[in-house]
């Protein structure tokens, strides 16, 4: 255990699988102590299996204010302080009920990825600056927050509503990196490329989507969630003490293309 997030409080959005569950297995390794916080309750249960003393659960909808206050609040409540903030929440229009209409689509992904993330960053800043001690909020873009929906794949055809919402993610973190920066509060985007996890299963299932995605990453692979988790907790501890309002690419070249 290197332990360069030790005595560090850190909350975890989108905490029951994919990149939010390998940032915590990171996290605790790291020597932080974690609240996650997921809508899914069942896989927020799966978490604590492990019997980690250094880890608490919170169920919450990052869409509704209130919610988010009540996991500032626990959080504070349970460990005294939150130093970090890792916004992983997201949704692409695949995850929806197939008879949703474009408009509620659009509705659905901007609130989770966009308005979410907004919220849960407005309510830990508060706490924040009330402690004094600055802070690190991490938010998850994606290389669709930097360049357009790629032609080859057929997830899109101009109205995909997920690379608006990982836009709007970028500019959110850039806009607070530079307004938070006198109060010590660093804010950061990671833009992963292509990665395994839930929100990629019933694409990476299809034989010939899998190679596509594949290839359009140089390094001819997509990526594991722990290697966006390694990032996050860089960026998370005082070893990146002067980065605020940057995007991080961890796309295996794929936007140098």
């Amino acid at each position: 255990m290197t332990a360069r997030l030790k005595n560090k409080v850190a909350i975890v959005t989108g905490a029951a699988s994919g990149i939010g569950s390998a940032t915590i297995e990171k996290f605790l390794d790291e020597g932080a102590t974690v609240l996650a916080t997921d809508i899914n309750e069942a896989g927020l249960d799966q978490l604590l299996e492990a019997e980690e003393p250094r880890l608490t659960t919170f169920p919450g909808n990052i869409t509704k204010y209130a919610e988010v206050e009540a996991i500032i609040s626990e959080c504070v409540s349970e460990f005294g302080q939150v130093n970090i903030l890792v916004n992983s929440a997201g949704i692409t229009p695949r995850t929806l009920p197939p008879e949703a209409d474009f408009e509620e689509r659009w509705e659905a992904v901007m609130e989770v990825n966009a308005k979410g993330t907004f919220l849960m960053c407005h309510a830990a800043v508060e706490e924040m600056r009330q402690a004094g001690n600055g802070g690190s909020i991490v938010n998850l873009g994606s290389i669709m927050s930097l360049v357009a929906h790629p032609p080859s794949l057929p997830f899109s055809d101009g109205f995909n509503p997920y690379p608006q919402s990982k836009g709007a993610v970028l500019q959110l973190t850039r806009d607070m990196g530079i307004r938070l920066a006198p109060d010590n509060i660093r804010v950061n985007a990671v833009c992963p490329g292509f990665v395994y996890t839930a929100l990629t299963e019933n694409v990476t299932e299809m034989p010939d989507v899998h190679e596509t995605m594949k290839a359009l990453h140089p390094m001819g692979r997509l990526a594991e969630p722990s290697e966006i988790a390694n990032v996050i907790a860089f960026l998370s501890s005082d070893e990146a003490s002067f980065v605020t309002a940057a995007a991080w690419t961890v796309d295996g070249g794929y936007t140098a293309v």
